[in-house]
């Protein structure tokens, strides 16, 4: 299992509100991407579904998709979110999708997870495991 530790940065966040359940509460879709540095170097784009309970407050889950290069190994990988947010930040526990690898990340399982502030750059730890490649 490799530990790893990464760093996204949104250049783009794009939240489109799909229902308004009360004056306080509604639902929102977002799509977001940008830049990923740290072990594994690429770009991610995200797709988020927002339950705001109050306009700080909330739920999310969704899926992010990983495209990039880990050492030797490229590739792409999906990565399902399940999160809190609040005035102070985001907490999220993720897991990687199975089956959903593509070139050299084909066969990788694991788990990740982040705390942020909002405004900041996400710095996420994962733990992965990479299938054995035929050379």
């Amino acid at each position: 299992m490799a530990k790893l530790k990464c760093t996204y940065k949104v250049e783009e966040w794009k939240e489109e509100v799909s229902e308004t359940l009360s004056s306080t509460s509604k639902i929102a879709a977002v799509r977001a991407f940008g830049p990923v540095g740290g072990d594994i170097v690429g770009q991610v784009n995200t797709f988020y579904q927002l339950a705001y309970v109050t306009e700080k407050l909330g739920n999310y889950n969704g899926y992010t998709q990983v495209s990039g290069r880990c050492g030797s190994r490229e590739g792409t990988f999906l990565v399902e979110e399940t999160g809190v947010f609040d005035a102070e930040g985001v907490r999220s526990g993720m897991t990687v999708v199975p089956g959903s690898g593509t070139g050299d990340f084909e066969g990788v399982s694991g788990t990740g997870k982040f705390v942020t502030s909002h405004g900041n750059a996400v710095e996420s730890e994962f733990e992965l495991e990479f299938a054995e490649r035929l050379e």
